[in-house]
C-alpha cells in the first residue's frame, strides 16, 4: 500500500516555514515595479550609522610658566612688550568667500563623531618652513643676475621662508625680489604665486636691517591682521623680531594647521645677552592674547643647538639643526629653527640644512656673493594637531 499523498506533519510544517521565510526575505530585499512589464529590483540599503571619522583633539595649550628641568621658569621682570606698528592689513590673503576661523579667538576642538558625519580628510603634502640669513642683501645684490638666480631658486624650494639681514631701508627691495621670484612677466609659471610680509627697519644707525617672510600662496596663507613687530623700548635686542601668523592653504579652514613664526636676528656682538632674551620673546608671543599655541621661533641666532636648547628650557624644545654647521664652509652653526614639540605636534621630525651651493653646483667663492649662510628647514603636517 502506498504512502499518503498528503505527507507527514513534519514535512508540511517545513514547507510552510520555507514559504513564509522566503516571502519575508523577498519583500524585505526586493520590490516589484511596473504593471504591464513586471520587474523585480533589489531595494537600496542605508549606510551604517557607525561610519564616522575620528578626529584628534586640538593641541594642548601650554602654560608658559611650566616647570622645566633646571627649575621653575617664570617670565622675566622686564619682559619685551608687543606692539603692532605698521603691519596691519586686511586679514587672510587670497581666500575668496571661504569661511575662515577667527584668529582673534582661541582654537576650539574639532567636531566630534556625534555632531555630524564627516568625510575622511584628504592627505596633503607637508608644509616646508625655512629660515635664511642673506648676509647684507640690498640693491647691489638684487641687481646681480647670478645672485637673483640663486636666491630665487632657493626660495622656491620652500613654502614659507623667514629672511634676515636685508640691509636696506628701501621699502621696495623685497617687493622687487618677490617680483623676480614670481617670474617677472605675464604668463610666468610662478606669476602671482609668491607674496611677502615685511618688517620695519630696525637696528643702529648705519646698520639698519629688515626682516621678512616670503611664502608660496598655493601652500600657505597669511593673516595680516596678526602680523606685528616685537618692540623693545629698552633696546635689549638690536633688531626687533617680526611675528606673522599663517595657515596651510590646502586643507579646509577647520582642519588646516595654523601657526605663528617669530623671525629673529641676533647681533653677533651682543649674542650672549640677546640669546638669553629669547625665552622672554617666546613667552610674550604666546601670551599676546591671540590664543595661538603653535609658535615656532627661527632665524639667525649666532649660537648652536647645544647652547640654544638649554637656554630655551630644554624639555620638549627641539632644534631643527643638530650638530651640523650652517655656513657654506662647514665651520659654524648660527641659524636654526626652535620647535616646542608638545604644543606643535605637527612637526614631522624632518629637518636640516639645505646646501644650496652643492644643489646649484657653485663653488664657495660664488656662493659667498649670495650669502655665506645656508638655509635651514623643518617639515610640518598641513593638518592641525598632526592628524595626517
Amino acid at each position: 500500500m502506498s504512502d499518503s499523498q498528503g505527507g507527514s506533519p513534519i514535512q508540511v510544517a517545513a514547507v510552510v516555514l520555507l514559504l513564509v521565510g522566503g516571502g519575508w526575505y523577498f519583500f524585505k530585499n526586493y520590490e516589484i515595479a511596473g504593471l504591464d512589464n513586471v520587474s523585480v529590483t533589489p531595494k537600496e540599503t542605508s549606510q551604517s550609522d557607525g561610519q564616522f571619522v575620528n578626529y584628534v583633539d586640538a593641541p594642548v595649550m601650554i602654560d608658559p610658566n611650566r616647570s622645566i628641568p633646571d627649575g621653575n621658569y617664570a617670565p622675566p621682570a622686564n619682559p619685551i612688550t608687543l606692539t603692532s606698528r605698521s603691519n596691519a592689513g586686511l586679514g587672510f590673503d587670497g581666500l575668496g568667500a571661504e569661511g575662515i576661523r577667527d584668529f582673534s579667538a582661541p582654537k576650539t576642538s574639532l567636531p566630534t563623531a556625534a555632531a555630524a558625519v564627516i568625510p575622511s580628510p584628504r592627505r596633503y603634502r607637508s608644509v616646508k618652513v625655512a629660515s635664511w640669513a642673506l648676509d647684507g642683501f640690498g640693491p647691489t645684490k638684487l641687481s646681480n643676475l647670478a645672485v637673483r638666480k640663486h636666491v630665487t631658486a632657493v626660495i622656491r624650494q620652500f613654502d614659507v621662508v623667514a629672511l634676515q639681514q636685508i640691509a636696506s631701508i628701501e621699502r621696495d627691495l623685497v617687493p622687487r625680489l618677490v617680483e623676480v621670484i614670481n617670474g617677472g612677466q605675464v604668463g610666468s609659471t610662478f606669476q602671482n604665486r609668491y607674496d611677502y610680509v615685511l618688517g620695519e627697519s630696525s637696528g643702529p644707525a648705519g646698520r639698519q636691517e629688515q626682516l621678512a617672510f616670503i611664502f608660496d600662496t598655493n601652500q600657505v596663507l597669511v593673516d595680516r591682521r596678526q602680523t606685528y613687530t616685537v618692540e623693545d623700548p629698552t633696546q635689549q635686542m638690536t633688531y626687533d623680531p617680526l611675528v606673522a601668523t599663517f595657515r596651510a592653504a590646502k586643507p579646509d579652514s577647520q582642519t588646516a594647521w595654523t601657526f605663528s613664526l617669530v623671525n629673529v636676528r641676533v647681533d653677533l656682538t651682543r649674542a650672549q645677552s640677546e640669546v638669553a632674551l629669547l625665552p622672554s620673546v617666546l613667552h610674550s608671543v604666546r601670551a599676546d592674547g591671540r590664543g595661538e599655541d603653535d609658535v615656532v621661533m627661527l632665524g639667525l641666532f649666532q649660537a648652536d643647538d647645544a647652547y640654544l636648547v638649554p637656554t630655551m628650557g630644554g624639555g620638549a624644545m627641539r632644534a631643527a639643526v643638530q650638530g651640523r654647521a650652517t655656513d657654506i664652509y662647514g665651520r659654524y652653526q648660527t641659524n636654526n629653527i626652535l620647535i616646542d614639540t608638545v604644543p606643535t605636534s605637527e612637526f614631522l621630525g624632518r629637518a636640516g640644512v639645505y646646501d644650496y651651493a652643492r644643489a646649484q653646483d657653485i663653488n664657495p667663492i660664488e656662493a659667498e656673493t649670495v650669502t655665506s649662510h645656508l638655509p635651514v628647514f623643518a617639515d610640518f603636517t598641513a593638518h592641525e594637531g598632526g592628524a595626517l
